[in-house]
């Protein structure tokens, strides 16, 4: 299932947000420059807090080089990347399946690309949230991003038709292998 893993990270960013750890996140504190390796220790102590700490680190803990200062808000920012990522990668999939199905599929397939090009937005307004360390709205928005997203099943299910997004063996394969 190609969409339980992006899903999972979203899940995962709003339990984030719900747990607590965003807050502390939006503080004033510093964190230690990125030593290397290939789950930073930082981000692997700050991923064990959160609710789904496996995924955390997953999604996480390769993205660490690309941050001077790792923190509570660094993690959540390298999760809301590697999510945003995800997505524009779904929505490269589906214009490639939407050439090579039958029309009730393709139909459907549009409907996703709209839910998938809605949670880009909502994961961008969220990052700017975070960015005003406006919690609220944050976590709002990922509440959003994760509803659009899990919309694409719908019109399949409705069409009664196989959703080819369900078996996207691609995305879940660039996932694995980015750890993102």
């Amino acid at each position: 299932m190609g969409q339980a893993y992006p899903r999972l990270v979203l899940l995962a960013l709003v339990a984030l947000l719900s747990a607590g750890l965003f807050p502390q996140a939006l503080g004033n504190g510093k964190g230690k420059v990125h030593g290397g390796g290939a789950v930073n220790p930082l981000v692997a102590g700050i991923c064990s807090r959160a609710p789904f700490p496996e995924v955390c680190t997953a999604t996480a803990g390769r993205h660490a080089s690309k941050y001077p200062v790792i923190d509570n808000l660094a993690v959540l920012n390298m999760q809301v990347a590697a999510f945003a990522k995800r997505t524009a990668q779904a929505r490269k999939h589906v214009a490639v399946a939407a050439r090579t199905i039958p029309p009730p599929q393709a139909q459907a397939l549009r409907t996703c690309d709209t839910m998938y090009m809605n949670t880009q937005d909502a994961i961008g307004a969220a990052q700017r949230a975070i960015a005003f360390k406006d919690t609220g709205t944050a976590k709002i928005m990922l509440q959003l991003a994760v509803q659009d997203f899990d919309s694409c099943d719908r019109p399949f299910t409705h069409a009664g038709v196989p959703n080819p997004m369900g078996s996207n063996r691609l995305v879940l394969k660039g996932i694995r292998q980015t750890g993102s």
